[in-house]
């Protein structure tokens, strides 16, 4: 396939400029709702646990909402290309909000888990839809700027989501968290309810590709379980995790065959011929597995080594959110006018791997304000890249397949994301765990019992633990040890948890400009404006019929 540039968008002719603006808003709203969650029970869990007295199924309430918005993603996207937007997008927020009823309502933690896979599968809807139905309404050329909106959206409700979920655990209950959807949602569903209508490409249930959809979810479950049990808890040798890789390696051999034979395959092996399509795609797995795993790690080393706390490291992060912001309208509007993306992809590419490779500079005691600084050009070269991503995905493919093309590239983004954090906390541990047990001085060594030694080697986090840092701290002075010889050792443990955090940064650097080479090789597709609306009494294409 050779790379094409897509036709004259559905809803572009068939919404008014307010009808637009009024569905752009409510699709902001879903999107706010998906970040908002994503974040606002990161300070909420604790209490959640506690209420429900469920500590050791903790980790599934995460867990179960990311598999089944994954695993909905690529299958959504191809079917609202085959039957249109408005069924996925209203039924995606219709299963979110029953999904925040029962959390909100959850007598254990059984239901709250079962719950929130229901929301995930309607975040899944959701996100594989919001993109994509701007692609309908907007031109590839306009398409950078209202993107921006977007991100902007899902900015502000990743960084309100943890003080909101803090003052609802706090204050009105933790059951808020999820009751908090339920009328913004509402008003979102109306709105797409009275505006959006549905442009279908006379889909038929029979061309569903019901066994490459089956394949592809078992693959994506036995891959993302993997991924995360192999970090959280069985390690990446063991033979769980082993089993879970082969199987998710066995079953995507079986789902490219079948998509190879289908004439509906749910994604087209077609557009891997496109070159285009393959470069950004390349592009968004490498940036979201190697290159944005920075802000996840982050907090880990500011806290750790640099003595700050856990309030100072969300602080000195926020400065990166703003400046993807800032740079997301402002790339927006260079492409808009010019109708060019290249240099500002190779120049965001060059800018988050130049903050990584800052980052990596930085040692034990560095001020605090260095990271600030670092985060705003690593927000300004995520600014660039990730709007623009789906722009030129879009743009590459023809209008009917703007749905599988964008939602598959979410879904390959997504898994990538959670390979890569899984396989930089393996990194972080490992190499923390090595270099403290080399930066540790004989004499502090040798006075220290076995179980005191374990525990500093095997948690970098352990020094900002009050209380079990001054329990370790008695064991090692009741066994003959000294002040001075404690902290010595935790002297070690800080240069040991800055030398694992430098080795991911460096990682990152090299990521970005991997990446910068993958951008230079781009092709500067012409990016087509507003073409006439058609004159009264002529006929739309006729692939698309429109209804509400």
């Amino acid at each position: 396939m050779t790379t094409s540039v897509s036709s004259e968008p559905v809803l572009g002719v068939l919404l008014s400029e307010r009808e637009k603006m009024l569905l752009l808003l409510a699709l902001g709203m879903c999107m706010f709702l998906s970040s908002l969650d994503g974040s606002i029970l990161a300070t909420a869990l604790p209490t959640i646990s506690s209420d429900l007295d469920g500590f050791k199924l903790l980790p599934w309430v995460l867990t179960l909402y990311m598999l089944t918005s994954t695993v909905v993603v690529p299958i959504v996207g191809k079917l609202s290309d085959m039957f249109g937007r408005r069924p996925f997008v209203i039924s995606g927020v219709v299963i979110f909000l029953i999904g925040s009823l029962g959390a909100g309502l959850a007598p254990s933690m059984l239901t709250l888990i079962a719950s929130r896979g229901i929301q995930g599968i309607g975040g899944g809807f959701i996100l594989a839809c919001v993109l994509v139905v701007m692609a309908d309404m907007y031109t590839p050329i306009e398409r950078a700027k209202y993107v921006a909106y977007i991100l902007a959206i899902i900015t502000a409700g990743t960084l309100l989501g943890p003080p909101v979920g803090g003052f609802f655990a706090d204050g009105p209950g933790w059951r808020w968290c999820f009751f908090i959807n339920i009328p913004i949602g509402v008003i979102a569903l109306a709105t797409i309810w009275t505006t959006l209508p549905n442009t279908r490409q006379g889909g038929r249930i029979s061309d569903i590709d019901f066994l490459g959809a089956a394949v592809l979810t078992t693959a994506t479950v036995a891959g993302l379980l993997a991924a995360g049990w192999a970090y959280e808890a069985y390690g990446w040798g063991s033979a769980i995790t082993v089993g879970l890789l082969v199987a998710a390696g066995v079953l995507l051999v079986g789902f490219i065959a079948i998509e190879i034979r289908h004439p509906n395959a749910i994604i087209p092996m077609e557009l891997f011929r496109n070159r285009m399509y393959v470069l950004t795609g390349v592009i968004a797995v490498l940036s979201s597995a190697v290159l944005f795993s920075v802000p996840i790690y982050l907090p880990t080393f500011i806290q750790t080594s640099l003595g700050a706390s856990a309030q100072m490291s969300g602080l000195l992060i926020m400065p990166q959110a703003i400046a993807l912001v800032v740079m997301s309208f402002i790339a927006g509007r260079v492409v808009e006018r010019t109708g060019r993306f290249k240099q500002l992809v190779v120049v965001g590419c060059a800018l988050s791997g130049l903050a990584a490779f800052l980052l990596q500079t930085m040692g034990v005691g560095d001020p605090l304000w260095q990271v600030a600084i670092y985060m705003v050009v690593f927000g300004m070269g995520s600014g660039l890249v990730t709007p623009l991503i789906n722009v030129i995905v879009q743009a590459c493919v023809r209008q009917e397949d703007t749905g599988v093309a964008t939602s598959s590239q979410m879904y390959f983004r997504q898994i990538a994301g959670v390979i890569g954090v899984a396989l930089f906390g393996v990194l972080l541990t490992t190499t923390y765990s090595s270099s403290f047990t080399e930066n540790l001085d004989e004499e502090v060594q040798a006075a220290m019992p076995v179980a005191v030694f374990e525990e500093l080697r095997d948690d970098a986090t352990l020094s900002i633990d009050a209380e079990r840092i001054a329990e370790v701290r008695t064991t090692f002075l009741q066994a003959g040890g000294s002040e001075e010889l404690f902290e010595e050792a935790l002297g070690a443990q800080q240069e040991a948890a800055a030398t694992a955090n430098q080795r991911l940064f460096f990682i990152s650097a090299i990521g970005g400009l991997i990446l910068v080479v993958l951008a230079l090789a781009f092709t500067e597709i012409p990016l087509r404006g507003r073409t006439p609306a058609p004159k009264e009494g002529e006929e739309q294409p006729a692939a698309v019929s429109a209804s509400r």
